[in-house]
């Protein structure tokens, strides 16, 4: 594990879950999320100890565990402060609402893991569109998609774009990342095309200078999931064959709490379409059936 520096303000840590290191006043830090697990929190904290930082914030960008499995480590060590979003703050103060919406119901049992589940931490909500540390301006990004109230951090000419955009390696092997929201996600991704920074990092790629062939190549896979929905619903179908259809397409065979992931994201293109006319549902003898208009 190596803190690499960006500006002289702003670090990142390399992880599953890229943690950002921002500078404060008096060797204090601000964390942006907080690692995978609890294992990689321990070691960042004993990293950041060898330079005599202590956190005293915790930045979450949302409230998938891989990105916020270190809050309660750092809460219970540091007694550090810890800001996420409206929608966002909940599923971290009580990650059962993450299974259970995954779901769609009580949650099985396979689904309350490590992966899906981080301990619940108390966090505190942050509004407008900046946040002002001692002598630091931090620009909140909105960048929902990903997951339903997503945020990124602009600071010190560092964009943070949390799980905005994933590289070539993630979609040659997940082949589907995760997207509550597809609509939104799109929307997201032209937006980042107008944020001004000398440096860009997401939760899982490397840092980079310039982000528009990682937009463009993001886009194009967005958009070849939302065409073929639009060509498989050609031929009413109903929803879990759509589903079975769409990992199929992928090459995608998920068993057990996996199954469960991917549904929600594939539900995720459905209610894109189906908000913007393009597709229509019917119960039929109890079976949901999806179509093209």
């Amino acid at each position: 594990m190596e803190l690499a520096r960006l500006t002289d303000r702003v670090c990142w840590v390399r992880g599953p879950a890229n943690v950002g290191v921002i500078q404060l006043e008096n060797s204090e830090v601000a964390l942006i999320d907080s690692g995978c697990d609890l294992k990689f929190a321990r070691q960042l904290h004993e990293l950041l100890s060898d330079y005599r930082f202590k956190v005293s914030l915790i930045l979450n960008t949302h409230a998938h565990a891989d990105h916020i499995a270190g809050n309660s480590f750092f809460s219970e060590k540091c007694g550090c402060k810890i800001l996420a979003s409206t929608l966002e703050a909940p599923t971290i103060r009580q990650p059962l609402i993450q299974c259970a919406v995954l779901f769609a119901g009580a949650p099985i049992g396979d689904l309350m893991n490590r992966f899906i589940m981080a301990n619940p931490s108390q966090v505190e909500v942050f509004s407008g569109n900046e946040l002002q540390l001692g002598d630091l301006k931090i620009d909140i990004l909105d960048l929902p998609g990903h997951s339903v109230n997503q945020k990124g951090f602009l600071v010190d000419g560092v964009a943070f774009v949390a799980d905005t955009l994933f590289p070539d390696n993630f979609f040659n092997k997940q082949r589907l990342p995760f997207n509550y929201d597809p609509n939104s996600h799109s929307q997201t991704l032209e937006r980042l095309r107008k944020i001004e920074a000398n440096w860009f990092i997401g939760g899982h790629f490397l840092p980079q200078t310039s982000i528009s062939t990682l937009i463009a190549n993001n886009l194009s896979h967005l958009n070849e999931s939302l065409d073929f929905m639009r060509d498989l619903l050609k031929t009413p179908m109903p929803q879990d064959r759509v589903v079975k259809a769409f990992l199929d397409h992928y090459g995608l065979k998920k068993t057990n709490w996996e199954y469960y992931l991917y549904r929600a994201t594939v539900n995720g293109y459905l209610s894109s379409l189906h908000k913007h006319g393009e597709i229509k549902y019917r119960v039929f003898d109890n079976l949901p059936v999806w179509y093209a208009v």
